[in-house]
């Protein structure tokens, strides 16, 4: 929200001061630990006549060979963001300009990604080094914008790892043009009123480099940055940011006259269903068939990449991006009379909550809401996936439903345990000597799941074998034959069969044979006075093992074997010991639930952890040669 009132500026030049002189007492020590810094990064914003004018400035300071992979400048633009004047150089460690960017050093490319067909996202870019270090590239570039949703996403960090001295944003608006912020920096803003202009003024600094702790939640959330939308907007139709109303009121226009379909597709869609009455049997029917007879290809041209292609695009050419084949399976919906939503998402992972407080475009993909009688049906229609079902790309995170004159926020279903649970079923077979042979049955759900049903349908046998062997195998075991088979076409599971030998179960030592127990894979977290950001658990982790082990021939069990549980509030541990015949039978679960876990409650979590892997690290199975009498 935009703050009122007016701030204090001697009370933020004092802090800049004393940043200032703590900066140049330590900048020795810097150099010695970093390989880059950006001593300076100066944003300069003006709103004039509803167009954009930005001007921005770096200077970034070199000290090693490694820090020269931020010698290489890239400034994007697209048809609707154009940048100019363009200046760039070399000072050394004196301050001496020692080299200066020739125009035909510059070079534009475009921008598009792997799974895009086209995109009208391009970059300007150029690499400035020197031989001698430290040395410093300086360049700046003005940028002009007719439409726009942002005024800025201000984040004057280059990498995480390179701390950032000294940055400054300044935005100029008339006094009558309505702006919106988020400010999440170390200083609050300067505003100030002269000439019925309003100039606000952000100054911060990122000395404090962070690293992205295990589960920790997006390092974005702990950096310093500014957002600042315009309340009102043209961007290819007129809309608002006033409220999240109006904000849907504008997507949902936007998306007004694309659901048009051809004749042969309208009858296409109508002869699938012939004959079935239940609704949602009908659209598992045509899920089956968008995913049959379209593919996912990214296409980023015209409005942002915010107006989805026409529906008959997709029904002709039979691919889309996320806008698009959402946009076209809602239109096959309508025509058998099913009411579907258009509903976008941040998707990925970690889960990056939606800021409330301050409507605008903070969203990355579209996903279609079914309500079907008491239940709705999420679908994401990029997906080769099972129907109904979301992921961990989409799971349990805030969507905006476009609605015409409702739009409004609800959340996507959350992963329960079962929905995450893997097992395995795992049989050792002993020989004469230290090794023997195993065989596992694997079933994995959630994140492993997606990844190995990708896994199953876009690499050949050679590739796979390589990816599983590499990332599927326990350590210290050697694969004899594997085979990774896919569950029915609507299964949320994919399972790995495989045999191996190994030489690190079944240990000898004079007359005993130490039999180790195969452990979990747990989180390796780092140890608490390591630990710096909470613990964001997007999603259970939930593992079961049942384990048999053979006692070898002329061998008695000689230690006691204990069951144990340890329960915490961040989840629950087990193992039970069966004895049968010449065999030992060991069941295992571990628990980890979801959660937001403050930094104070890290240590009770890292004792969970360490507590279970003591058990998992620790226990065996005692034989001892039984004694002829």
């Amino acid at each position: 929200m935009l703050d009122a009132g007016l701030r204090y500026p001697e009370k933020n030049m004092f802090r800049i001061l004393i940043t200032i002189l703590t900066i140049l007492h330590f900048l020795p020590t810097w150099a010695q630990e970093n390989e880059a810094i950006l001593v300076n990064q100066e944003t300069n914003i003006e709103v004039k006549n509803g167009k954009l004018y930005k001007t921005v400035v770096y200077e970034l300071k070199i000290f090693n060979r490694a820090g020269e992979k931020h010698a290489k400048i890239t400034i994007p633009y697209s048809k609707l963001i154009h940048v100019s004047k363009i200046e760039a150089y070399i000072k050394d460690k004196n301050g001496s300009i020692v080299k200066k960017l020739k125009n035909n050093e510059i070079k534009d490319r475009s921008a598009i990604s792997e799974v895009s067909f086209y995109e009208d996202h391009f970059v300007k870019e150029f690499t400035l080094k020197h031989n001698t270090y430290p040395y410093s590239v300086c360049y700046s570039y003005q940028v002009q914008q007719d439409e726009f949703l942002y005024i800025d996403y201000w984040l004057p960090v280059i990498d995480r790892q390179i701390p950032t001295l000294k940055a400054s944003l300044h935005v100029e608006i008339p006094e009558e043009y309505k702006i919106r912020y988020r400010n999440q920096s170390n200083n609050e803003v300067e505003i100030d009123t002269s000439d019925s202009k309003i100039k606000y003024t952000w100054n911060v600094s990122y000395i404090d480099v962070l690293k992205p702790d295990l589960y920790s939640p997006s390092i974005q959330n702990f950096l310093p940055s500014v957002i600042i939308v315009p309340q009102n907007f043209i961007y290819d139709l007129e809309g608002s940011f006033k409220s999240w109303s109006t904000f849907g009121d504008w997507q949902y226009e936007l998306l007004q006259g694309l659901s048009d379909l051809p004749l042969n597709e309208r009858n296409k869609i109508l002869s699938l269903i012939d004959g079935n009455e239940d609704k949602k049997e009908k659209i598992k029917k045509l899920y089956h068939y968008l995913q049959d007879e379209t593919r996912y290809i990214n296409i980023t041209i015209e409005t942002g990449g915010l107006k989805p292609y026409p529906a008959s695009y997709v029904a002709v050419n039979k691919y889309g991006d996320c806008k698009a084949l959402t946009n076209y399976f809602k239109s096959v919906l309508d025509v058998i009379g099913i009411q579907s939503y258009y509903t976008i998402v941040y998707a990925g992972s970690p889960i990056k909550e939606i800021n409330r407080n301050l409507p605008s475009q903070q969203f990355n993909h579209v996903i279609l809401c079914v309500p079907v009688q008491n239940d709705t049906i999420w679908i994401d229609c990029t997906s080769d996936g099972p129907f109904g079902h979301l992921g961990t790309f989409t799971q349990n995170r805030e969507v905006f439903i476009i609605e015409k004159n409702n739009s409004h926020f609800t959340r996507t279903p959350a992963l329960s345990c079962q929905d995450v649970l893997e097992t395995r079923t795992i049989r050792f077979f002993p020989k004469q000597d230290n090794n023997m042979t195993a065989s596992f049955s694997n079933t994995f759900r959630g994140e492993t799941y997606a990844l190995l049903y990708y896994l199953y349908h876009s690499f050949d046998e050679s590739t796979k074998e390589q990816i599983i062997r590499n990332r599927f195998i326990e350590e210290g075991f050697e694969v004899t034959g594997f085979n990774l088979v896919e569950a029915h076409k609507d299964s949320s599971k994919i399972h790995l069969f495989f045999t191996a030998r190994t030489n690190r179960i079944y240990n000898r030592y004079g007359n005993e044979i130490l039999i180790k127990l195969l452990p979990f894979s747990l989180p390796q977290f780092e140890i608490p006075m390591n630990r710096t950001l909470p613990v964001q658990l997007d999603y259970p982790i939930y593992k079961i093992d049942s384990i048999e082990y053979i006692i070898p021939v002329g061998y008695n069990i000689s230690n006691q074997l204990n069951n144990h549980t340890v329960i915490s509030e961040f989840g629950q541990y087990k193992i039970e010991f069966h004895k049968q015949g010449n065999k030992v039978k060991v069941v295992k679960s571990f628990l980890l639930k979801s959660g937001y876990y403050p930094i104070e409650t890290f240590k009770n979590l890292y004792d969970f952890i360490h507590s279970v892997e003591e058990i998992e690290n620790n226990t065996y199975i005692v034989t001892t040669r039984k004694i002829k009498p």
